[in-house]
């Protein structure tokens, strides 16, 4: 059997946590997992049980994980970052994942960076955590395709789905010591910051791809882009971008053109227009 600590929450940990539980070969010691009141993006509820622990603080749990003596830790849909002190204890390491192909787009807010930079591709990278984040070896990426009217919600479910898949090729593989390991080339790649509340912030003046993009990279399960259309703040949720309408061309960007019989909004950009769908 192998002992196995598991520290996540959110839809793509729930599904690490139903592999790892279900799994003949995992004694699950403890999972660690967001209380049930907390408010975050696509959080589930996790179950209440003797082995589950409900706190936002994995940290804080150090003396009771090194009691354990686990051989690997798992970390999925996790933002707190864990100390070199946990990530020392398994015998065999701390395994997690990450949505780029690493070394490429190491950091935060990593899929709405590329969304709002229009990708086509990512992948999901299972990867050996070390005291550098997403900067340890690599077990395996699986490729992830962001189609054009792709919202981040839909990246998201696509990371799910590659979650268990990885989990599915390459926990076998863990378990009998066989699985790839291959160090980054850190010389490659880039690094992505936090977002902040002015990256929500929607400039007419860039054109309609730029702004689509910025919408879909920040929409629901996220707080929305917000921008100002003939002064009115509005948050954005879905749009599409409109080459040609049949006046207001010369109007500068941010001006409301025409509100359609749907509510929908044609609002000038610096190049053509944008219908704004959904909005608050």
């Amino acid at each position: 059997m192998i002992k196995v600590v598991f520290i996540g929450g959110l839809t793509n940990g729930k599904i690490v946590y139903n592999y790892l539980v279900k799994n003949k070969f995992v004694d699950l010691l403890m999972t660690i997992t967001y209380p049930d009141t907390v408010d975050k993006p696509r959080f589930v509820k996790f179950p209440n049980n003797s082995k589950v622990i409900k706190s936002e603080k994995a940290n804080d749990k150090l003396n009771i994980i090194k009691q354990l003596k686990p051989d690997y830790i798992f970390v999925a849909g996790w933002s707190e970052l864990l100390t070199n002190e946990i990530l020392n204890i398994p015998v065999k390491g701390t395994i997690g994942f990450h949505p780029s192909k690493l070394p490429n787009d190491r950091g935060r807010s990593v899929l709405a960076w590329q969304i709002e930079d229009g990708y086509s591709e990512t992948a999901l990278s299972m990867f050996y955590y070390n005291e550098i984040p997403d900067e340890g070896d690599i077990i395996a990426s699986e490729p992830i395709k962001i189609e054009v009217n792709d919202y981040i919600n839909d990246v998201l479910d696509k990371v799910d789905v590659a979650t268990y898949n990885l989990m599915y090729a390459y926990f076998p593989l863990l378990r009998n010591d066989r699985a790839p390991r291959k160090k980054q080339n850190l010389n490659e790649g880039n690094f992505r910051r936090l977002r902040k509340e002015i990256d929500s912030i929607i400039d007419w003046n860039k054109n309609s791809n730029a702004i689509y993009n910025k919408i879909r990279a920040i929409s629901r399960p996220y707080p929305g882009a917000r921008g100002l259309i003939d002064k009115i703040q509005y948050t954005v949720w879905k749009s599409e971008v409109v080459d040609t309408f049949p006046f207001g061309e010369n109007e500068a960007p941010g001006t409301l053109i025409a509100k359609l019989y749907d509510n929908s909004l044609i609002v000038k950009t610096r190049d053509s227009f944008l219908r704004v769908l959904k909005y608050e």
